[in-house]
């Protein structure tokens, strides 16, 4: 079902024409999937690190200090994703409500400008590419799962939904990707911000993208 969705998507998702409403929902919905289903794999793994240890010392089958290794492993996984996941759904609900607010519009390109490895995942530098001269400032761009790689096929073309002094969110063509973006330089558009319209503000702060987040 979760790999008929994802071929679903990459048909929906593309640079033709703007997805509908049906499709955003299935892009969110397979994003959880992805979420929980590597939850539930981290769950299992360091859950087998953590216990091992203690079945194999209790039977008798293998008594060595080596063992703690497996369990410090398995606890030190545990901490971590109790640390992570609350970050990666705060992350998708951001982009559900602004998906849900903001209208998606086609940008020509995403160019890669540089990337650093954060305790937050990694945190690419972008510029999306707008028609209007001036309009394609550096952005911050997170991966709304975490995940480390640079999404193929940005380059040629991506899907904007947001108010770029405040952020958005990019959706990649054929891809499940959801980046979280803002401005690289927060301050420098802070007049802007304080100058939109109550419109724009109140829609802003609705999606929480008026508030910067780390």
């Amino acid at each position: 079902m979760v790999e008929l969705e994802g071929k679903m998507m990459s048909g929906t998702l593309g640079a033709t024409s703007p997805p509908g409403a049906a499709e955003v929902d299935r892009l969110l919905k397979r994003n959880y999937v992805l979420l929980v289903r590597a939850f539930l794999l981290r769950l299992v793994l360091f859950g087998a690190l953590s216990a091992t240890p203690v079945v194999l010392s209790r039977t008798g089958t293998w008594d060595s200090p080596v063992l703690a290794v497996l369990t410090v492993a398995g606890v030190l996984g545990f901490v971590l994703m109790a640390y992570r996941f609350p970050f990666a759904l705060l992350s998708l609900g951001r982009c559900r409500r602004v998906l849900r607010e903001y209208p998606l519009e086609f940008r020509s390109g995403m160019s890669k400008k540089s990337e650093s490895r954060t305790k937050y995942g990694t945190v690419f530098t972008v510029r999306v590419k707008a028609d209007e001269r001036g309009r394609s400032p550096l952005m911050r761009a997170v991966d709304a799962l975490e995940r480390h790689r640079w999404p193929e096929g940005a380059e040629d073309g991506v899907w904007f939904a947001g108010d770029l002094p405040f952020g958005g969110v990019v959706v990649v063509p054929g891809s499940d990707t959801l980046l979280v973006v803002r401005p690289e330089d927060w301050a420098k558009f802070a007049e802007e911000r304080q100058q939109a319209g109550p419109d724009r503000i109140d829609r802003a702060r609705r999606t929480r993208l008026a508030k910067r987040v780390r």
